[in-house]
């Protein structure tokens, strides 16, 4: 009885995750695809195989065609920010879609900068499209946030480079300008 009540629930379960991915791919595809891409138009291992020169005239290149960050970023940064927590990203998502601003915001400072923060898109939702889409940014994306991506933006440089390798140095002119550095922002943890 208790092997099949444990077969139960987790059949049930995968077919619930297996209808919000779905759904939420349909969701994107029709509210957020217009801004966003899944995942970033080149992976960061052809990158790293491009000069120095290369890769900055790929990335203003990808940079100027984009809307929005890529929805794998936004995952993998989201999930970083709150440490995995499936209901407090999702919670997060239900609220910033709905109502975005530059405070709530979580993503680098230099994706503010270049795309500003997003419209009220959530508006347009049912209540069940949200939390659709809000599940599918968490269970839909395997990438992870991680040193190399709080890198990409700009060098960590300075003194101690080894102390802060990963961080971001902010300040006047430099990834966002006057944005505040603090948990979640600009690499820190």
């Amino acid at each position: 009885m208790k092997k099949t009540l444990i077969l139960t629930a987790a059949v049930l379960f995968s077919a619930l995750t297996l209808n919000a991915n779905s759904g939420g791919t349909d969701i994107f595809k029709a509210k957020c695809q217009a801004c966003h891409m899944l995942k970033p138009p080149m992976d960061r291992q052809k990158m790293m195989q491009m000069s120095p020169g290369e890769r900055r005239a790929m990335k203003q290149k990808i940079m100027h065609t984009m809307k929005a960050p890529p929805m794998s970023k936004v995952s993998a940064k989201l999930k970083h920010d709150f440490g995995g927590d499936r209901e407090k990203i999702i919670a997060f998502v239900k609220d910033y879609i709905v109502n975005p601003s530059e405070e709530k915001a979580h993503c680098m400072p230099m994706a503010l900068q270049r795309f500003g923060t997003m419209p009220p898109i959530g508006r347009t939702l049912t209540a069940s499209e949200l939390d659709t889409v809000s599940a599918w940014i968490v269970d839909g994306f395997t990438s992870t946030w991680d040193a190399d991506d709080r890198n990409m933006a700009c060098n960590a440089g300075g003194k101690n480079k080894a102390k802060r390798k990963g961080m971001m140095k902010c300040g006047p002119g430099k990834c966002g300008g006057a944005m505040k550095c603090g948990p979640g922002k600009c690499g820190g943890k």
